[in-house]
């Protein structure tokens, strides 16, 4: 069965509880019995933020460090400007390497079909990873609606839908930010896709800067 709460919620309960501003004494069962998951589970997600740099344990507790509180108040911008039915969102994020997996399903024509019906174009066979400088703002980006592109059964496997987001690219080129409902990738990461290989087009390399301006709304 699906767990109602995630990894996120964990970091929202921590700053509510004031984890921003001292150590929060809380244990792992608590933080279990709180989220409605099991102790096992919230142990593995404080594990996990400890490791990507958002929260830090010591003897006194357990606090948001400065990557973590940067985190919510980006959440907390990015979510203010969705509620509030702004049409656009601006992400920062710098190029890094992919899995590969772009390329595997941008080449199945069943999604070649649907991004080229719903986004207006036929999508170079890859994407384009950024790590966002802001986090928070993915999880921000799911909360907007955002067009849906349809799963499918190929070879007797379940193909995930996604959801898109028309975008600019460095203030030229046009494509679409990709969020597959199943993904690899942290919360920190966005994957792009346009006509062109943006890579070349743009003269990008792991670690460039990269500037997309995200269209807010449904098709």
């Amino acid at each position: 069965m699906a767990e109602k709460f995630t990894k996120q919620d964990l970091v929202i309960f921590l700053l509510q509880g004031g984890a921003g501003l001292r150590p929060c004494k809380v244990s792992t069962v608590e933080l279990a019995e709180e989220l409605d998951v099991s102790q096992q589970t919230a142990s593995r997600w404080l594990s996990e933020l400890a490791e990507e740099g958002m929260v830090e344990r010591t003897h006194a507790g357990i606090r948001l460090t400065p990557r973590g509180m940067a985190h919510c108040r980006a959440l907390f911008a990015a979510l203010k400007a969705v509620f509030e039915g702004r049409k656009r969102m601006s992400l920062e994020g710098f190029v890094s390497k992919g899995v590969g997996d772009g390329k595997y399903y941008l080449s199945m024509p069943e999604y070649k079909r649907q991004v080229r019906e719903k986004l207006g174009f036929t999508p170079f066979p890859g994407t384009l990873n950024l790590s966002l400088a802001e986090h928070g703002k993915k999880a921000a980006l799911l909360e907007s609606r955002g067009v849906e592109l349809e799963g499918f059964f190929k070879a007797g496997r379940m193909r995930g839908a996604a959801k898109c987001f028309r975008c600019v690219i460095n203030r030229k080129e046009r494509g679409a930010v990709i969020i597959p409902m199943r993904s690899h990738y942290g919360t920190d990461v966005i994957e792009v896709i346009a006509p062109a290989n943006l890579r070349k087009r743009l003269g990008l390399k792991n670690g460039s800067r990269v500037l997309v301006d995200v269209d807010l709304g449904a098709a």
